[in-house]
């Protein structure tokens, strides 16, 4: 089974054969990790860096990549994950050509995931594949216990 992890969400999986993956992602980030060991693998995925800019939609709240580093870290800690026993990976801040440089989100959502990254003292064996060309996906496969980064006809395998 295929889930899609749409922009301004996430999702954890305990032992069931799913596969995770994004939307493409543009300016914005994904964050996959697996921890084999239990079982347990999830992605999340944000366009927005700053808690200030989750949005309230009709279909649910469009979390920004402060809220759902925060509920992450919650929902992996109930679950006793030893993080550095997972594998992770980063990917996205891709920069357009002409694009919108003022807003500066590729930096902007960088620098919200490194400084997650970095409090949990992972950031040194983060997978990292950022400012890639766009379109950039990802996927998380469960079954497999692998990454795929999909970009440009591409794709990058990480086990």
């Amino acid at each position: 089974m295929i889930i899609l992890v749409n922009r301004g969400s996430y999702e954890i999986v305990e032992k069931k054969p799913f596969i995770l993956k994004t939307e493409s992602l543009g300016s914005g980030i994904a964050v996959g990790f697996i921890n084999k060991e239990k079982g347990i693998f999830g992605l999340l995925s944000y366009i927005f860096p700053y808690r200030e800019n989750d949005i309230e939609l009709d279909e649910g709240i469009l979390y920004s990549g402060e809220t759902l580093f925060n509920i992450l870290q919650n929902e992996l800690e109930k679950r006793n994950l030893d993080y550095e026993a997972a594998k992770w990976v980063l990917i996205g801040a891709s920069k357009y050509k002409g694009g919108m440089s003022f807003l500066d989100l590729p930096e902007k959502n960088l620098k919200v995931a490194e400084s997650w990254f970095k409090r949990q003292n992972l950031w040194e064996r983060v997978i990292k594949k950022i400012e890639a060309p766009h379109p950039i996906f990802l996927e998380v496969n469960g079954k497999e216990g692998c990454f795929e980064i999909k970009f440009k006809n591409k794709v990058e395998r990480y086990e």
